[in-house]
């Protein structure tokens, strides 16, 4: 198993040289044979000396008692194994009610929005494996997502790595009784109101009778399509240029007569990959949402707006030879969250506040005395070691200069113009442009708390500190902010 996976990561360049891997862990049997895998690659004296791991789990809120014990197990496996550990909790099924999903959905957005967090943009490790992929195919072939769902999961997409997608859930689980690592049982694997679960347990098992081959059939089939695949999205990496105009988080600007001058097929694929990068990653068209938009470009210029909307909150708004897709701030209620999400809240130094719009409390603590005057000794020593030991830093917590803030800090989510001064820099940045440095996700960008002084941005919560805050020889008090899950 370990030479197969390590050949399968270095077949398809899945980890970089150094940093930091975050590995998304439910304490299955299949995340466990991941992170116990990785576990045995990398680190100091391993074959990937220069990364570290670091565990993650969300705790869905879907099982009661269940969730949290499950969430207390992956925390006692990493701490056993050496591993830093973040556990986030958020209630799914509220999520699921409050923006109009299904449970599945609301489920794997919490999650991922949870794992970027944490990464603050390096990659993920999931443990997706091929039987995984057999269910996605399927899932993907009813809802009748064309060509490129045809495809399935690959190795890598975005900061997304999948280093099991060629072994199966047995193989896991022979894996893990090997090495004496007992699975958490999770009931919801069973659940059906999910549709994965339907497949998994219904759909599958039929079709086996039909062809007993068929898991191997449908992976043959992905990887020709992955070839045709791979040339259309080379098509249009070459013309976006030509036809998009502009690009921001939440629209993306068109010349209309460039993607009307392009094939249609090429027009769809760049159209999929316009409304995928305003939707996480997510295109929702169908067939006959790209009927309808080709009927909007088509149409006779007479200087009016003509203005389409499509699911997922998508607007299209075309004029002359502009052609503007934005995607709407979700309603609740008939208020809009985007504005919810921009109100500030105090947080006192000591205190804790919940951050509107996101699934985050901000805290602010400070430090026990004792603890200082030894941080502080080392600090005017410049034993930054000694510092890192008795303050260790992790995405979700930092150290700043209490002396730098003031006796309140500000808590919001980002609005246009926010700027920051990240460490070692000495010139603001705009928070938007270190997001995209960053590989921060666009459906994440909107829930990361930003902390305020009276004066400017001290941190971007998991992503970037200022430089104006950090801790110095000098630093005579010191604050600890850091984000947990509500």
């Amino acid at each position: 198993m370990l030479e197969t996976v390590t050949t399968y990561i270095e077949r398809h360049h899945l980890l970089p040289a150094s940093g930091e891997i975050v590995v998304a862990v439910s304490g299955g049997a299949d995340s466990l044979c991941l992170l116990h895998l990785l576990h045995r690659l990398c680190g100091a004296g391993k074959r990937y000396a220069a990364l570290r791991l670091h565990v993650a789990h969300l705790n869905h809120k879907l099982r009661g008692e269940a969730g949290a014990r499950d969430a207390a197990a992956v925390a006692h496996i990493a701490t056993a194994w050496g591993l830093p550990v973040t556990i986030g909790e958020l209630d799914v099924p509220a999520l699921a009610y409050q923006e109009r999903r299904s449970l599945e959905d609301a489920a794997r957005t919490a999650r991922y929005r949870f794992l970027r967090q944490v990464a603050r943009g390096q990659p993920i490790a999931v443990a997706h494996h091929a039987d995984d992929q057999v269910e996605t195919l399927l899932l993907h072939w009813l809802r009748g997502g064309g060509l490129m769902s045809m495809v399935g999961m690959l190795p890598r997409q975005q900061d997304i790595i999948r280093p099991l997608l060629e072994i199966s859930h047995t193989q896991t689980i022979a894996y893990c009784q090997r090495h004496h690592i007992v699975p958490l049982e999770d009931a919801s694997n069973t659940d059906p109101r999910f549709l994965r679960n339907r497949i998994r347990h219904e759909l599958l098992p039929l079709l086996e009778t039909l062809n007993p081959g068929i898991r191997a059939t449908l992976l043959r089939n992905a990887e020709v399509m992955r070839v045709d695949a791979e040339w259309i999205e080379t098509q249009v990496d070459a013309c976006w240029p030509t036809v998009v105009i502009a690009e921001d988080d939440d629209s993306i600007k068109l010349r209309r007569e460039a993607l009307l001058a392009l094939p249609l097929s090429i027009q769809r694929h760049l159209l999929r990959r316009v409304t995928a990068r305003l939707c996480a990653g997510q295109s929702p068209l169908e067939l006959r949402h790209y009927v309808l938009l080709e009927q909007l470009f088509q149409q006779e210029d007479d200087g009016e707006e003509r203005m389409l909307d499509l699911p997922d909150r998508l607007h299209v708004i075309c004029k002359a030879d502009d052609v503007v897709f934005e995607r709407l701030p979700q309603m609740v209620r008939g208020r809009s969250v985007q504005r919810e999400e921009q109100q500030a809240v105090l947080l006192p130094i000591p205190g804790r506040v919940a951050v509107p719009g996101t699934p985050w409390i901000a805290i602010a603590e400070t430090l026990p005395e004792e603890l200082l005057r030894e941080v502080c000794r080392a600090l005017r020593q410049e034993d930054w070691p000694r510092v890192w030991q008795l303050l260790p830093s992790s995405p979700s917590t930092v150290y700043v200069d209490a002396d730098m803030l003031g006796p309140l800090l500000q808590v919001r989510t980002r609005r246009p113009g926010d700027r920051i001064r990240p460490l070692g820099m000495t010139q603001e940045k705009k928070v938007q442009d270190v997001l995209v440095d960053k590989h921060i996700a666009r459906a994440d960008r909107s829930h990361i708390p930003l902390f305020f002084s009276a004066t400017h941005c001290v941190w971007l919560a998991g992503v970037c500190l200022d430089d104006r805050v950090r801790l110095t020889c000098e630093t005579r008090h010191i604050v600890c902010l850091s984000i947990i899950g509500q």
